[in-house]
């Protein structure tokens, strides 16, 4: 494999080093890259190609019975992913959420384009049809964000900057809700904490919560991270039964992880410097999300061609780099992108139940998923 970024001797350690780190890991190949891996209930998936130059394939695929089986299994005679319906898209699918208990779809592409809606078909089809758009405001540094919660009244919050953050129905098309800040800051994050109220993060690192209930009524703002001068943030919220009390997990595009409590925006609880190889990464990509059933951790990715997980207990309050609890390389030693340079991660998901379970995409169409092993606990894995 002359002139690719694949170095032979680099893949067969970490192949004989997989033996131990992982419990499970599988390889797949997508026909293009996806930047969006958005769960249907727990047995299937969708991806979707972001290709701006061409149309693109919105696939929702089955994922391989091992990794929705709720008991322990032996062989599983599939093993691979199962296309269950496909669709064509005109634009690149920068975001992709499903609206909870519909068989309905949201995506959004280039900025200032319209959100498009899409149905997908009843199981004797395999069709992932378009049936409708919503319009947008524009937006000049980053596409429009979206997010979706489960309502009487199908909705979605979509924005590209502060000014322009509305509540939708669906099938009206009316707007219900808008966010009543003047800013024209760009908006990197959108995510409801529950069903009426929400969480935007800026790209300069700007927080502030709202309710759906209250229009044109913002809630409490946090300025823009000390750190924050020239890089680019991103936020999740750490998922669990007590919203109120939620933690708010943001990442910089200069490494630097805060721990906020959602109570108080305005004072941070932990921090930490991550650690990657380039830290100048796409803010296209991005991105850092919580366990869901693994107490305390986060993954973070976008900066290379790894996906980084981090035990935040031992954090403190001072901006400390901190060593992962565990890093999947695989992207970056068993791939190679078209141009011969190494793929880098374009988006992660954790498995809703299973502890250590990970779907990660890369650059160059690879599809992994990976259930990790934490050497510290190995003997406490719960799989």
């Amino acid at each position: 494999m002359a002139g690719s970024a694949l170095d032979t001797d680099e893949y067969e350690e970490w192949m004989l080093e997989s033996i131990l780190l992982y419990k499970d890991l599988h390889v797949f190949e997508l026909q293009d890259p996806s930047k969006v891996i958005e769960w249907i209930g727990e047995k299937s998936v969708c991806v979707a190609g972001y290709d701006h130059t061409k149309r693109n394939e919105i696939l929702q695929l089955l994922v391989p019975q091992k990794l929705h089986a709720k008991e322990k299994q032996g062989l599983c005679p599939e093993r691979d992913f199962k296309v269950e319906h496909g669709g064509f898209s005109e634009q690149p699918v920068y975001s992709l959420k499903h609206i909870p208990e519909t068989s309905l779809l949201l995506t959004s592409g280039l900025a200032a384009s319209p959100l498009q809606v899409w149905h997908v078909a009843a199981e004797n089809k395999d069709v992932i049809k378009p049936i409708s758009t919503i319009e947008t405001d524009e937006g000049k540094e980053t596409w429009t964000k979206i997010a979706t919660t489960a309502s009487a009244s199908p909705s979605v919050l979509h924005g590209s900057q502060v000014n322009c953050v509305h509540l939708t129905e669906i099938e009206s098309t009316k707007r219900v809700y808008s966010l009543g800040l003047s800013s024209s800051d760009a908006v990197s994050t959108l995510t409801f904490l529950d069903c009426n109220t929400f969480l935007l993060c800026c790209l300069n690192g700007r927080q502030c919560i709202a309710d759906v209930r209250q229009p044109r009524t913002a809630g409490e703002c946090s300025a823009a991270p000390a750190s924050s001068a020239n890089g680019q943030w991103c936020a999740a919220v750490k998922p669990g039964k007590q919203e109120a009390s939620s933690t708010i997990a943001s990442l910089s595009s200069e490494g630097h992880v805060t721990l906020t409590d959602m109570r108080d925006l305005r004072a941070p609880l932990k921090c930490a410097m991550c650690c990657f190889s380039d830290h100048k990464p796409s803010g296209h990509f991005l991105c850092v999300s919580w366990a869901p059933a693994l107490e305390d951790c986060l993954s973070i990715s976008g900066f290379d061609g790894t996906v980084q997980i981090y035990d935040t207990q031992c954090w403190d309050g001072t901006l400390k780099e901190k060593e992962p609890l565990f890093t999947h390389k695989g992207h970056s030693v068993a791939g190679v992108c078209e141009d011969g340079s190494i793929p880098r991660i374009t988006t992660h998901v954790w498995h809703p139940w299973k502890q250590r379970t990970v779907l990660s995409a890369a650059t160059d169409g690879s599809l992994h998923v990976w259930d990790w092993t934490d050497s510290h606990t190995q003997n406490e894995y719960i799989p």
